[in-house]
C-alpha cells in the first residue's frame, strides 16, 4: 500500500472511531437521564409516572462538579480556568447550578470581590449518582475483556489522556 492509501484508511478508521464515541455517548446520556430520573423518584417516595422531568444536562453537571470536586469551593475564576472556558460562560453555567439547587454562591471572606462557589448537598449527592452509575455501566462493558486486556486498555486511556493534556 502506498503512503496516501495507508494514511487514509488511518484517517477513516479515526473518524470511525470518534463517530462511535459520540453514538455511545448520546445513548449513554440518554440513559443516564432515565437512570437517574428513576433513583431521583425513589429518594423522593414518587413515582415516574407522576410529572414529568425537565431535562437536565447531566454531562454539563458531571463536567462542572468534577472540576469542583475535593474542594470546599472554589472561585468563578478557578472554575471557568479548570472547565476551560470563559468567566462569562462559567457564570452562565454555575447561573444554572444555583437555580437547579446543586450549588451555592459564597463570599469570599478575604476578598469580597471574589465569588466562590460550592456544591450543595443536592449537588454533592448528585455528583455520587453519577459516578455510581457510570462505573455499574463501565464495569458492565468491559466484562467482555480479559484482566489483562483491561489493563491494557487503562494504560493506553492513561497515555492518550497524558497527550490531551500536552495539547491543551
Amino acid at each position: 500500500m502506498t503512503d496516501d492509501v495507508q494514511q487514509k484508511a488511518y484517517a477513516d478508521q479515526i473518524t470511525a472511531l470518534v463517530q462511535g464515541f459520540v453514538q455511545v455517548w448520546t445513548k449513554f446520556e440518554a440513559m443516564l437521564h432515565d437512570e437517574l430520573a428513576r433513583r431521583q423518584d425513589r429518594l423522593e417516595g414518587t413515582q415516574p409516572e407522576s410529572e414529568p422531568h425537565a431535562y437536565t444536562n447531566y454531562g454539563l453537571f458531571y463536567r462542572v462538579s468534577s472540576s469542583m470536586r475535593g474542594k470546599d469551593n472554589v472561585t468563578m475564576g478557578e472554575l471557568s480556568s479548570a472547565l476551560s472556558v470563559p468567566l462569562s460562560t462559567g457564570t452562565r453555567m454555575v447561573d444554572w447550578l444555583v437555580s437547579s439547587g446543586y450549588a451555592q454562591r459564597l463570599p469570599d471572606v478575604e476578598d469580597r470581590r471574589v465569588v466562590r462557589v460550592a456544591l450543595t448537598d443536592s449537588g454533592r449527592e448528585l455528583h455520587r449518582t453519577i459516578e455510581s452509575y457510570t462505573s455499574e455501566r463501565v464495569q458492565q462493558i468491559l466484562f467482555c475483556l480479559t484482566p489483562e486486556e483491561q489493563a491494557t486498555l487503562f494504560a493506553l486511556i492513561r497515555k492518550v489522556v497524558a497527550a490531551l493534556k500536552g495539547i491543551a
